[in-house]
């Protein structure tokens, strides 16, 4: 069947239906009015619009979160915008049957699950300054020309939609630190640039690489004089894509983008336009897993884990905490000699508990390495200290010098054994995210592989397991 068929009969899926339309749209602007009422009493100056996808008409259905923006002139005081948004957006959360949360992953604002009229929406309330947008105050002032650029350029918002539903089937939907994917904003600039759904596969297929460079409003021979311009004023980032923003093209709206990220849109570009399948487009989630698929990984490989603390922050905080734990866990792993296979995360937010999981391929090391050394014409200080160091010790055929050393750790638990107990010093010298070293003090557990393949079967599902033990999913999704 042809993409464009499959394309035609799944429309109706990513598509609310007008009367949801209505609904939805109407209780966002209940709230923005609302939010508008209580701003006028104590900042007349400022004035509020609704942005984000429901603005925008490119929201999926079921899926109904409002972004309200508090928009205030440049002279006022960042703590004073912060304060009255989130009092004025917490008075009108309650007031709409919800129970306000502040949230400072990256800018303050608060955030709550109202129903209005019977319908339910999650509620961003956001504080920002009227900026231009090549000269913002805050990270969220850009937010608003996005908003109107979009409305501006943005010709059928069903293509987005496609495009969203396609991400989230492969779980590449989401800029947010777990994720590290496409952001909505993301999806629409793609779509308005290519012009459809299918072509930013095609292009994705066909000529998408590490740094590639999507220009939207053409600013390559305007602003920059060529490709290697924009590469270069990016490179700090390591771009995995870069998107120039339409509304500012010092700004990488890619920049959230990971690498394994790009990868899998790629090749699910790829297996999608060579076998087009409806379930591209239907998100499932992850089921709990069965004994024999953990079992099964256990029987090639060895499984270690830790259990950790998790701190008292969003997840967009203690995640990349969690997966720098892992990393330098990992880390520790390989210094010792241990060849490690893979590694993923999990987080048990009700219980405040997270896991770094990690299979190697050895569970014991032989009790002696063989350690490389200089060759034997460096410099005499190298030479002579390997030797005074190592004792006994042989040449190999190019000439460097080796030596048998005495491990200290032969299994990996062994590695990983000092962590019990830690305090944070110790815990943030391993190389722990600082607020999940001062939340697990004391408090670490080292998980050998009957603990890891008897824990994984009681967590809660999660993408990350189900990757972890079943294979990414466009592996199954395209089978």
């Amino acid at each position: 069947m042809e993409a464009k068929t499959i394309i035609d009969r799944v429309l109706p899926l990513v598509k609310p239906d007008p009367e949801e339309r209505d609904a939805v749209t109407k209780a966002a602007e209940t709230v923005r009015r609302e939010v508008e009422n209580e701003l006028k009493e104590v900042a007349p100056e400022a004035r509020v619009e609704l942005i984000g996808s429901i603005a925008r008409d490119t929201w999926l259905p079921g899926t109904s979160d409002a972004d309200v923006f508090c928009v205030f002139p440049r002279d006022v005081d960042l703590d004073e915008i912060v304060e009255v948004t989130l009092k004025v957006g917490s008075r009108v959360i309650r007031r709409l049957g919800g129970e306000p949360r502040e949230d400072y992953a990256h800018h303050p604002y608060v955030t709550g699950k109202v129903k209005v009229d019977g319908v339910p929406l999650e509620v961003d309330i956001v504080p920002c300054y009227d900026s231009p947008p090549d000269d913002p105050k805050t990270p969220v002032d850009r937010t608003p020309h996005h908003n109107r650029y979009v409305l501006e350029n943005l010709e059928d918002p069903d293509e987005v939609r496609l495009l969203k539903a396609f991400l989230k089937t492969i779980r590449a939907y989401g800029a947010e630190a777990r994720v590290k994917g496409f952001s909505g904003y993301l999806c629409e600039v793609l779509v308005i640039h290519y012009g459809s759904f299918l072509d930013v596969l095609k292009s994705a297929a066909d000529v998408w690489r590490p740094g590639y460079v999507v220009d939207p409003r053409g600013f390559v021979g305007d602003v920059y004089e060529d490709h290697d311009e924009v590469r270069e004023k990016f490179e700090d980032q390591n771009p995995a894509l870069i998107v120039l923003d339409p509304v500012d093209p010092d700004r990488n709206v890619a920049a959230a983008l990971s690498r394994r990220q790009l990868a899998r849109f790629v090749v699910a570009a790829r297996m999608f336009l060579e076998r087009p399948t409806e379930g591209a487009f239907i998100p499932r989630k992850p089921q709990r897993l069965a004994a024999y698929e953990v079992i099964g990984v256990a029987e090639t490989g060895h499984l270690v884990g830790l259990e950790v603390v998790l701190p008292d922050a969003p997840e967009d905080v203690y995640w990349p905490q969690l997966e720098k734990t892992a990393r330098s866990t990992v880390k520790r792993l390989e210094d010792a000699g241990f060849r490690v296979r893979r590694w993923t995360v999990h987080a048990e937010e009700d219980r405040g508990l997270g896991y770094v999981l990690i299979e190697t391929e050895e569970r014991e090391l032989a009790p002696e390495e063989w350690r490389a050394g200089p060759e034997g014409w460096a410099q005499p200080e190298r030479t002579t200290g390997f030797a005074d160091a190592h004792g006994k010790f042989w040449f190999d055929e190019d000439g460097r010098m080796r030596a048998r050393v005495k491990r200290n750790a032969l299994k990996v638990e062994d590695v990983l054994s000092g962590l019990e107990g830690a305090d944070e010093h110790f815990l943030l010298s391993w190389g722990f995210g600082k607020d999940i070293a001062k939340a697990s003090t004391g408090e670490v557990k080292v998980l050998k592989a009957e603990d890891v393949a008897s824990l994984v079967l009681e967590l809660e599902p999660s993408p990350e397991l189900d990757e972890f033990f079943r294979g990414d999913v466009i592996s199954r999704l395209f089978a």
